[in-house]
């Protein structure tokens, strides 16, 4: 009975050795997730401080729901890493915990120095500074140039900053010119004898040097370059007679520019004989085929004359010039910005001028015009043909009235005679 109990302990000793024996064995072998000393290398550990699950311990684990409201995930994979699909997956990925991942969007190419693109910029941006520094003129001469026989301009936009100080204009003088007119405060021109076959000219009588003072002092046009052999069409428009239309018609066979100065009405079509369309079909054929357009003021008033009942104010000066700009704008929104003006029968004196520089614009005088206005006492073509040539000299410019159906008759003939005394023709816009 001793032996036998001897035996039962051998063997018991026999059966603990062998067993501490496998497991010293077991745990020195590395496992194939878990290196030794290493913490395990898997994503879904987000907290070092947490112990990876043992790999022989896998476990069946029922998908959870998503907080963030996307489907649930997948169950783990052998590595103790969940899929984004559960359909089994040949060298799986490892997925976010958090939201799916976003496709793949296409990547923009950088340069270091990308080429800067051209910005939309309101046009135009041209601007025309008067070559005299001391001119308080809106604006100098504007750029003009010819494509495909046609006149295009460098127009600016209505310099009107001089806003700012319109308020000295309220209490500035309204006095005339000392060389005015004996009976009103009309325009007139001074007179020259020019002989176009021998170039001789003779001043017979001209303006005071006070007033050519003041006209140079904010740009206003009387005359244009007296150096060369070149003259300046304008024509008045204050209401429609029907003879505009020949009068562009020879123009534009001619290839010749000029300066359309409207009224208000004008502009907005009114007339007892022609449509509204048929007007403003005309204003569109001058800004179209190279021509200049020009403000007349909306009621066609007497702007300055001290002698008068009822002067207007200055506020009154300003709503003439933009009821013009507004309907202008609204009739042809893609029309540069009006520029020059012309007074009515030329009244004004420094005090308009000054207004008018003020506003953005270039007041336009003439050096010569004639009785050409009353629609049904017409001059005859010869003679108001041999007016005009008898008035050309260098740097002339002409006022013809729009509405004489004697001025569309002699129109060509005329152009025709200035060219084959050798002069020329340009935009009222040349004049510095």
């Amino acid at each position: 009975m001793r032996r036998n109990g001897i035996r039962w302990a051998v063997l018991l000793m026999a059966a603990l050795l062998l067993c501490a024996s496998c497991i010293r064995r077991r745990a020195e072998e590395p496992s194939a997730t878990v290196g030794v000393g290493r913490v395990p290398k898997t994503e879904t550990v987000t907290d070092p401080g947490i112990e990876p699950p043992e790999p022989q311990q896998q476990t069946q684990t029922q998908p959870q729901p998503d907080v963030s409201g996307n489907e649930p995930q997948g169950q783990p994979d052998q590595q103790g890493q969940q899929t984004a699909d559960p359909t089994p997956q040949t060298n799986p990925e490892p997925a976010p915990q958090t939201d799916p991942e976003p496709e793949p969007q296409p990547q923009q190419q950088v340069t270091a120095d990308p080429e800067p693109q051209p910005q939309p910029v309101e046009q135009p941006t041209y601007v025309s500074i008067p070559s005299d520094p001391d001119s308080l003129a809106p604006f100098g001469a504007i750029k003009w140039y010819l494509l495909n026989g046609r006149y295009v301009y460098e127009m600016p936009k209505q310099n009107n900053a001089g806003e700012q100080t319109m308020w000295e204009m309220y209490d500035w003088p309204k006095t005339y010119w000392e060389d005015k007119n004996q009976d009103n405060n009309d325009w007139y021109p001074g007179k020259i004898n020019y002989n176009p076959a021998t170039g001789e000219k003779e001043t017979v009588y001209d303006r005071f040097g006070s007033t050519l003072e003041v006209l140079k002092k904010y740009g206003a046009i009387y005359r244009g370059d007296t150096s060369r052999k070149v003259i300046y069409l304008t024509f008045d428009c204050g209401y429609e007679a029907g003879a505009t239309e020949k009068i562009l018609d020879t123009l534009k066979a001619k290839g010749v520019p000029a300066t359309f100065f409207v009224t208000g009405p004008y502009v907005r079509g009114k007339s007892n004989d022609f449509t509204k369309e048929y007007i403003q079909g005309l204003i569109r054929r001058m800004l179209d085929e190279g021509h200049i357009v020009g403000n007349h003021t909306n009621t066609h008033p007497v702007m300055a004359d001290p002698d008068a009942e009822r002067q207007l104010t200055v506020d009154e000066v300003i709503d003439e010039m933009r009821q013009v700009e507004q309907s202008y704008k609204e009739a042809f929104p893609d029309a540069p910005d009006m520029l020059y003006f012309r007074p009515p029968q030329g009244a004004a004196n420094e005090w308009l001028i000054r207004i008018e520089a003020k506003l953005g614009y270039r007041t336009v005088f003439w050096s010569f015009a004639y009785n050409d206005w009353r629609q049904y006492s017409q001059p005859d073509p010869a003679e108001a043909l041999g007016k005009m040539k008898a008035g050309m000299y260098p740097g002339c410019v002409y006022l013809l009235h729009a509405e004489s159906t004697t001025n569309a008759e002699v129109l060509g003939d005329f152009i025709d005679w200035v060219y084959a005394q050798g002069f020329t023709i340009e935009p009222l816009c040349g004049i510095e």
